[in-house]
Order: structure tokens, then sequence, then C-alpha cells
């Protein structure tokens, strides 16, 4: 039959470049990879045959076969799964449409370049089948989709170049074969794996792959008998337990086993940080097992990040992956599955948000893991700590989307940065530390802790010694507006409306600055016009000439940069000026008003504009700020207002 030729995608060329010639230690590691693909072709086709029983029909004996030739130096892993059709196989072979491929490339080319050991990231992208190249410089592919004739089989051969061929095939099995012509010896001259003995690949499939559902089978030789009568035979085996993790009892599962199940189910080298492992008894029966990675995943540069990671089975039978309405968004971090005894085998995606059991089993994940986060914040604060520098702002946006009683659970869980100093604190310890005369819980957004550290806005409370939150993510503002109170006491933005800070004594006097200065506040706002909505004094300013203030239900700047960013309409608002009554400069603004008119006017030009830089916006005519700055410092006359 004719063979066609094909030419790799760019970036597919690369990475198989960089397979071909990378510094993996662990290159066995392939072998899960092409297992749990194998395994995956055969849940698709499992539950396509729900509704297609024909599919399975002359052969129901699902299973994962490794065959072996150790003259030809050939190993093949072979499955009666879903198979492929041709443009399948140019799609998932000779492409790679995902977004995070590029990233995946620059971290191995990295790792080469600076001589460590490359990341073992390669099942994250979706790029596990390439592995096979690590080991062979030849790989085979024999499939055909189940739904397909004979007829329409397709062979795939590369040996990992620029090119692939491609030909049509016929094959009577339907599934997916892959045959690899193994290495002698490594790109380095290094000693490739023993990968034909059957000790060799009993062992790593009980290393990396006991617990795939499906049987990995391998055909041994055995010697039965004794004396003339010995001869050997050839059986078949089962390399792997099959007895699916989750099946058995939580407390029987040792950490070691949780572990690698984990790094087969997220194609992680590292084990989790926090395993969920539960059984749910009553009128609703289930199994969950979530695991909360380490770190988080380089696949978040993917475009799927509103997608729940957990897999849906139901009585063992594979459903679907990345199930929605088991977790929400902002636990999309974890991993894992639930296996249910109650749902019905055929649920799909479409009627899944109209089944009455999926409402109780989300809303008991997110409390079951909102309980772990809790007690992994009290018994390893170090720990939790660095896991909640990788998942924080995600866990955060829990805040905005839930309801009140699962919004302060998840308030609980979360740390800060506060004025305190460089640790993080949680919202109980802010309380518990609140001094005398305190009775709100302070915060103030921004772009980043340098900025806010600088704020003028800190002032007057670190003078009080009143603690403030510094919240930096770009969730914060948007989880503060749902998250009003904790535990009794207001949560306030010390930039955004009234701050009434001050004895009854030191109110009294600057109300009384307030009546005495009214002409000046008058004038200053008449000066600026349409810029500020108001003048006043402050109660935030000790250091600090002035300061400008949002309205209590207006748009932050910050928020505002943050939903500009986002190409979203942002309605215009004006701030408020708020000006320190002490200060000296305030009284030389009071000064020139009944002197010179042009200097006044120039003053409170500056005075704005200072005020903004210190919150980290710019003037909005920067030419002029600059030109009337220039002329103060050098004592000229007022610059032209032209």
């Amino acid at each position: 039959m004719t063979t066609q030729t094909m030419e790799f995608q760019a970036e597919t060329r690369q990475l198989l470049d960089l397979m071909i010639h990378s510094l993996y230690r662990h290159k066995e590691i392939f072998l899960r990879e092409l297992i749990s693909n194998a395994s995956d072709a055969l849940d698709k086709v499992r539950f396509e045959a729900l509704t297609r029983p024909e599919l399975l029909e002359g052969d129901d004996d699902l299973a994962i076969r490794l065959e072996t030739d150790r003259d030809a130096r050939t190993l093949t892993i072979a499955d009666n799964g879903i198979g492929m059709s041709r443009d399948e196989v140019i799609e998932n072979l000779g492409t790679i449409a995902r977004s995070g491929t590029r990233e995946f490339v620059a971290a191995l080319k990295d790792a080469k370049e600076q001589a460590t050991s490359a990341p073992e990231l390669i099942g994250q992208f979706g790029v596990g089948f390439y592995s096979a190249f690590m080991v062979a410089d030849r790989v085979t592919v024999e499939t055909r989709r189940a739904d397909l004739p004979a007829g329409e089989g397709v062979r795939w051969t590369s040996t990992g170049g620029g090119a692939f061929e491609l030909e049509t095939i016929e094959r009577a099995p339907r599934g997916t074969r892959i045959t690899l012509h193994l290495k002698e010896r490594g790109e380095e001259g290094e000693e490739m794996p023993e990968l034909t003995a059957e000790w060799a690949l009993r062992g790593l499939v009980k290393k990396y792959s006991d617990f795939v559902q499906w049987p990995i089978r391998m055909d041994v030789e055995r010697e039965e008998g004794e004396g003339d009568d010995k001869k050997t035979v050839v059986k078949t085996e089962t390399l792997n337990s099959m007895k699916p993790l989750w099946t058995r009892t939580p407390s029987e599962v040792t950490d070691e086993e949780h572990a690698e199940f984990y790094k087969q189910l997220a194609h992680d080298w590292e084990p989790p940080g926090r395993t969920i492992h539960f059984r749910a008894e009553g009128t609703l029966e289930y199994t969950a097992l979530l695991y909360v990675p380490s770190h988080r995943p380089l696949a978040f540069l993917e475009g799927d990040r509103g997608k729940s990671k957990l897999s849906l089975y139901v009585k063992r039978v594979f459903i679907m992956d990345d199930c929605d309405e088991l977790l929400p968004p902002w636990l999309r971090f974890v991993r894992g599955l639930v296996d249910s005894s109650d749902l019905p085998l055929n649920v799909s995606r479409e009627t899944l948000q109209h089944t009455r059991q999926m409402a109780p089993i989300r809303r008991r994940l997110v409390t079951k893991t909102l309980e772990t986060f809790k007690k992994w914040l009290d018994d390893d604060r170090d720990a939790y700590a660095k896991t909640w520098g990788e998942f924080g702002p995600l866990i955060k946006e829990g805040m905005y989307g839930e309801d009140d009683e699962t919004k302060f659970k998840i308030a609980e869980v979360c740390l800060f940065r506060s004025t305190r100093g460089d640790g993080l604190v949680t919202l109980d310890e802010v309380i518990e530390a609140m001094p005398d005369g305190q009775e709100e819980v302070y915060w103030l957004a921004g772009p980043d802790l340098d900025t806010l550290r600088r704020s003028p806005h800190l002032e007057a409370f670190a003078a009080r010694g009143y603690e403030v939150l510094l919240l930096t993510d770009p969730v914060d503002e948007f989880a503060m507006q749902r998250l009003t109170e904790f535990d009794g006491k207001p949560l306030k933005a010390i930039d955004k409306g009234d701050v009434d800070l001050g004895d009854d004594e030191e109110k009294a006097a600057r109300d009384e600055k307030a009546k005495e200065l009214k002409p000046l506040l008058d004038a200053v706002k008449e000066r600026l016009g349409e810029q500020v909505a108001e003048v006043r004094f402050s109660s935030r300013l000790k250091e600090s000439p002035a300061v400008l203030v949002t309205g209590e239900q207006d748009l932050s700047p910050h928020m505002a940069r943050l939903l500009r960013g986002m190409d979203r309409e942002v309605p215009e608002s004006k701030r408020i000026l708020e000006l320190n009554a002490s200060h000296p400069l305030v009284k030389r603004l009071d000064a020139l008003r009944d002197g010179s008119a042009g200097r006044f006017g120039d003053y409170c030009e500056l005075l704005f504009g200072q005020a903004q830089l210190a919150e980290g916006t710019a003037p909005e005519d920067p030419q002029r700020f600059n030109r009337l700055l220039t002329s103060l410092m050098v004592g000229e006359d007022r610059p032209d207002d032209e």
C-alpha cells in the first residue's frame, strides 16, 4: 500500500529532539506513559460500548499486553481499546496542539543547558507517547478505531527525526499496537535499561502501573515437570494487581502506595502534599480519593484553567475525566476521582448537572478539602504555607463565589501578608492581636508589597499599632467584596470611604480645624475642579501632606487597572483628596490662597499629582507635572498655562 511521508509540527520536532537527547535519569517512565495511554483507550471503548455494545462484539476481554523479542530488541505495548482513525493518528502523533508545550520545551532546554536533571514532567503536557524515543530509535504504531472496518487500519512509523510515515493497512483487531525498536546505547554512550526481560518489565509495572484497573498481561516461559519430563511452557500472566487503590479501606493504603498512584494519575514526579481518602455511606454511597499537589503543575499554563481535575467512575467503570460537577473551579488544582455506586452507568456530561446526587457529593468534597486544609494549617504551618504560596490565589477565589457558610470556612484557612512583618498571618491571629480600641480588620490592596508598605494610608494605623492586611493578588479585592466581616469584626479597606481614627479629643480638634480652614478646602476643590469629588482633612495621615481616597461604593484604582487589563469597561469615578491639617505644606497652601493665585493653583496640582504617585498612579498630564515641579525646584516664576 502507498506510504505517505509527513512532516512533524515544528514544536513536535523540537520536543522529539529534546527527548532523544534528554538528560532524563528515569528513562523507564516511558512504559508508565504508554500503559497509561492504553488504559485511557480501554476506558473510552468501555464507555462508548455502554450505548454501542457492538463495539465489543467478538472481543470483550479488555486488556493491555506486553510482548518482547530479545533477538530483535523490540518491546510492544498493545491494547484492544478504542483505537485511532487516520486523522486521529495525524492529530495525536504528528502535532501537539497544547498551549503548554512551549513552556515544557523551554524547561527541557533550560535543564540541558545547565547540565542539570531535566524536570520529570512528561505526562503533564500530553506528550507521554514521545517519551518512547528516549529508549527507541524507531517506533511503529498500528491502530484501527473500533467503529471502522478492518481495511481502514493505519500504520505510523518514525525514527524521531523531522518526519513520519503513514500507511493504510488491513488490521482485523481494534485497538493500538506500539512497537519500540530499542536502542543499544544512549546518546551519551550510556547503557540503556533492560526492557526485554520478564523480571525487568514485571518490576516496572509493579512500580508504576500496579493500580491500573485493566490487566497488563505478558507471555512468560516456565519450566514444568521433573527430570526427563521437564519441559518449557509459555503461560500468560497478569503483571499488575488490578485492584484500584480507591476500592481498598483507606486505613490499609500506605503513603508510599498513595504516592505512586498519584504520580501515575497526575503525571507528577513528586508525592502529593496531602491525601484525602474517604467513603460515604448511607443514602448516598461513593468513594472519594483526592490529592493536593505539593507544587503548581506547569499544566496550569494551559487554557483549561476553570476545569475540575477529578475523574468520575460508576461502579469502577470510568465515565469521564475533568468532571466539572464534582469540584468548583477554585479547587481545580486538586487531582483525584470519585467512584459512585448510585449514579447510572449511562450518565453523560449533558445529564450530569441535572442528577440530584451530584450536589451533595460536591458539597461533601468541598467540606472535606477545607477540613484537610485547616488541620494541615494547624499541624504543619510551614508545609501548608508552602502549598498556600502555590495555590492561595485560587483558594481565595472561593470566597467570591461560594455561599456564606463555605465563604467563612475558606477565610479560616487563608494566609495574608500584613504590616506585622514578613511572615503570613491568619484572620484569627489578626483579630487576636488587636489592641484596645480597634474594632475593625483593616486591609489595603495594591500591585505589590513594596508599593503598599510605602503607602501614606498606613501612617495613622502604624502610629496606633493597628495591623493592616496587605493584599497583592488580583483576586483579593473581589474576595473582600464578599468577605465583609469575619468572627464578628467588620473588614475595612483603609483607602475607601471614611476612616475615623483617634479619640474624641482628636476628632473634636480635627472638626475645629476643618471649620477654621474651610475656605482653604473650598479653594483647593475649586482649583482642582472635576479631578476630585471632595477635599477634606484626613485622620489617616501623620507624615504625608495628602492622600487620595476612593468613595465607599467606587472601584479602587488597583481594581480599575485589573479590570481594564481584562478588557472590561470601567466607569470613571472621581477621588477624594484628603489633606494633613498639621503638615507645613498645607499651611503654606493657606498662606498662598490670598496671595499668588497662580502659584496656589500650581501647588494644588502638585499636591494632587504627588498623591497619585504615592499610590502608584501616574499623573494625568506627566509633562505638566514635571514642568511645575522643575519650576518650583529652581525658584522660577510659574510656567505658562497654555
